[in-house]
């Protein structure tokens, strides 16, 4: 490979976190050789069906305001939702 196309191939390799040169190209070729893939590597269909979930909301989502400590947050939140679940006593 010639060492200007190497030296991109790096720069993109770094860009988008690949591992190597090598890894990067073996992904363009998946790719490459798939027509139906998008450039996350998924087909139209799914990536636009995870674009859409991304963007709706679950039922009783929780939402943090930025203040205090979130893994408190997070612990607190958790142990309402916990002690919310009825469970049955086992025998």
């Amino acid at each position: 490979m010639p060492k200007g196309l190497y030296a991109q191939a790096k720069a993109q390799a770094e860009k988008y976190h690949y591992c190597s040169v090598s890894e990067l190209i073996r992904d363009a070729l998946r790719w490459w050789m798939n027509d139906n893939l998008t450039r996350n590597g998924f087909t139209p269909q799914f990536e636009s069906a995870v674009l859409r979930s991304d963007k709706s909301s679950v039922k009783n989502d929780i939402e943090w305001d930025g203040k205090g400590n979130f893994v408190d947050f997070v612990l607190s939140e958790g142990k309402k939702k916990y002690d919310s679940v009825p469970r049955q006593r086992k025998v």
